[in-house]
């Protein structure tokens, strides 16, 4: 009898998949993924075993042309694993469909799905696979990374191994199935470090110049590259708002590709809208093709080469392109989640050189996890690390804290004489002042840059400013931020006096330059990205140039979130003692480090770790760097766009969610029951639309209460 993986639509039985087939593709291509940190035989095994439930009388039946039939066949080979004394290969076996699953306890039901109960469930004969497949000798425990001695940490690494294995096996097993059923996909291009090194340096020769910004520009690069033999594992880059740090970063990420034989860069950084800023700067210099752009937002379709479209679309699922740009939430839920999609890409991760931007911004609550894995990227996989911020904490100091002192660091800015050269403008401290009082100084300075914390805080300063003005805050859809950007940029060009009130998006990445700003009180690290918007581009005298720290005094205006009353607290009083010297920064994190130190240990995975196995689903599900309590809310402008809205969402999948970005406003679950119980709201085809045009302003975004004034 022949046994079939797969089957294809109007070809014969003959040219269908067998299982031997996709088995020893998997295998291999399985093994090969994990040489330099699997021992020999065990991942081929592993390949080899995956889908030995295929040999199932009815799935054999099903694939035949009886669609009626149900049959799982994952578990099978979970449960062969157990009786060849491969027990830990069990996880990644009967996930490599619906997911790494918890070990469960002996006790779990069949119908459950953890680990224990999978391997209760009942299977037909699967022992012809016997017949057919030739497992190779293998040792039991075939970890090829050196464990620590502390037993909880030793326990992390296996679970993280596990991991790695878990991505080797899914990859392979898509990979191999892609190719039997459309093709082989296009082989991915090379790093070819050198070569991108070379149109790196010619893209900064070409911004040299002679006066003392790019001179500093020039010294602090001199003073990276100067560290590139150092021996670390670890980079750590301070370099201040304006001083050329992305394509600093690149360089030196290259220089260390090139001297480590890595195989691709992945850059982390926390924004979307600095992701698309970097990411076309890099696209710029290395070309399409090789830059991948990974996340939410992204449209593969709107790339023009429709060859390049397909590269990257297919780069996206496992990341095997020689340069990544991601976000912090697409990086490290790919790293702890469960889901095949998402852990399909994580083995790729090995032997690259990651470099994480704006550093001190990985979330509190998961800062524990985030550095470990960092940590056993660097230790366990080939990996190299640069940490990259303007407001750089004492990582020395927080990683020993939290276990993670064993990683080797390199300090590249020692000398930081430079950084005088981007200090454009004072931080001066108002402290309390009334919502009149701010707003004359705001005027009078202009063009001025108002930042605050609230989205109704920045609506209320907006509607009560008299001089031309704008907004921003992510109220707003995406095409309207734009749209007042570029309306705000006209306006810088033309010289015109204006005040813009934003929220914090404005510090993220967007490249404006004002004459003054003013920053709500909020952390230390928001001041000073607020005071690199001032006087940006060094074109004015220093000392007319002011960033002003405040406070409401109405109290309504301050945000009542616990978190930033921290951060306020902090800030204001290590700027009452440092201002915003060097010594600042570190005193600031160090203190808010302390302050929420249990907070950031909350996530330790060595929690979800039993005395019978991993729980490998529940922590993915509590991993949530981002709070998924909010809602789309649709806005079209006229019957057009909501028809090609509905288009969307009856085209459905990713490229689609992507293109509804732009028209989407995401709010909380209490602003959702607002405009619903107000009918501004309704549900079409599982997704919300707004209806009433006077809930939404395009200066100033959604609203949650029909303000119109009518006259009767």
């Amino acid at each position: 009898m022949t046994y079939y993986a797969h089957s294809k639509d109007g070809s014969p039985q003959s040219e269908w998949q067998t299982i031997r087939s996709h088995a020893e593709n998997v295998a291999s291509l399985c093994e090969a993924f994990t040489a330099a940190w699997c021992g020999p035989g065990f991942a081929y095994n592993i390949g080899l075993l995956h889908d030995i439930g295929k040999y199932q009388s009815d799935f054999q039946r099903r694939i035949c042309g009886d669609k009626h039939i149900q049959i799982e066949h994952a578990v099978c080979g979970a449960i062969e694993c157990q009786k060849l004394d491969m027990g830990i290969a069990a996880y990644c076996i009967a996930g490599h469909h619906g997911g790494l699953p918890d070990c469960g306890t002996p006790v779990d039901r069949a119908d459950e799905r953890t680990l224990f109960g999978k391997l209760k469930r009942t299977t037909q004969d699967y022992s012809a696979y016997r017949n057919e497949l030739t497992l190779k000798k293998a040792e039991r425990f075939p970890l090829k990374i050196a464990l620590a001695a502390d037993r909880a940490a030793q326990m992390k690494q296996i679970a993280f191994w596990l991991r790695m294995v878990f991505s080797a096996l899914v990859d392979a097993d898509y990979l191999d199935t892609e190719r039997f059923c459309t093709g082989a996909r296009p082989q991915s291009s090379a790093l070819l470090p050198d070569e991108r090194l070379a149109a790196i340096e010619k893209k900064l020769r070409s911004f040299r110049g002679d006066n003392a910004v790019a001179r500093a520009r020039a010294d602090l690069q001199d003073q990276c590259m100067h560290h590139c033999e150092d021996p670390a594992d670890l980079f750590l880059m301070n370099m201040p708002t304006g001083s050329g740090k992305t394509l600093a970063s690149m360089r030196f990420a290259l220089e260390i590709a090139k001297r480590h034989k890595l195989q691709r860069i992945i850059y982390v950084i926390p924004y979307t809208s600095i992701i698309e800023q970097n990411a076309a700067v890099f696209r710029g210099i290395f070309g399409e093709d090789v830059v991948l752009e990974h996340h939410c937002n992204f449209d593969y379709g709107a790339v023009e080469d429709a060859d390049t479209a397909t590269k990257l679309t297919s780069a996206a699922e496992n990341w095997d392109i020689p340069i990544v740009v991601t976000t912090n939430v697409q990086f490290f839920q790919s790293v702890y989640g469960s889901k095949p999609s998402r852990l399909r890409k994580l083995h790729n991760i090995a032997g690259s050189m990651l470099v994480f931007d704006e550093v001190h911004m990985f979330p509190s609550a998961f800062y524990l996890p985030c550095l470990e894995a960092v940590k056993l990227f660097v230790r366990d996989y080939g990996c190299k690390a640069l940490f990259l911020t303007a407001t750089m904490p004492s990582f020395e100091t927080w990683l020993a804290q939290f276990g993670c002192g064993d990683v080797k660091t390199c300090d590249l800015i020692r000398d930081r004489s430079d950084f005088a050269a981007f200090e454009r403008c004072s931080v001066d401290d108002l402290s309390e002042i009334s919502t009149e009082a701010l707003i004359a100084l705001a005027e009078s300075g202009a063009p001025s840059l108002l930042v605050v914390n609230t989205r109704k805080t920045a609506r209320t300063i907006y509607q009560k400013l008299t001089c031309e003005c704008y907004h921003l805050s992510t109220y707003m859809t995406k095409r309207d931020r734009a749209r007042v950007l570029q309306d705000v940029q006209a306006a810088l060009k033309a010289g015109r006096k204006f005040v813009l009130v934003s929220t914090s998006l404005i510090e993220a990445g967007v490249d404006l330059d004002f004459a003054t700003a003013f920053r709500e009180r909020a952390g230390l690290d928001n001041i000073l990205q607020t005071a690199g918007r001032c006087n940006r581009n060094g074109k004015r005298a220093k000392e007319t140039c002011h960033t002003y720290v405040f406070d409401f005094a109405d109290e309504a205006l301050r945000t009542k979130d616990k978190q930033m009353q921290v951060r306020r607290s902090i800030c204001r009083e290590v700027m009452s003692q440092y201002g915003t010297a060097p010594e600042a920064v570190q005193s600031y994190f160090d203190r808010l480090y302390a302050y929420y130190r249990e907070e950031m240990s909350a996530f330790d995975f060595a929690k979800y770790i039993t005395a019978r196995g991993f729980n490998f689903d529940s922590y993915a599900q509590d991993f949530r760097l981002i709070d998924d309590e909010s809602f789309g809310v649709i806005v079209c402008r006229n019957a057009g766009e909501e028809a090609a809205a509905l288009g969307l969402l009856h085209q459905g999948g990713r490229a689609a969610k992507r293109k509804l970005q732009s028209y989407a406003v995401n709010v909380k679950q209490y602003e959702l029951e607002k405009l619903l119980a107000q009918g501004a709201v309704t549900c079409r085809d599982g997704s919300y639309f707004l209806t009433n045009p006077a809930f939404y302003d395009p200066n100033t975004g959604i609203k949650l209460f029909d303000d119109t004034n009518y006259i009767c």
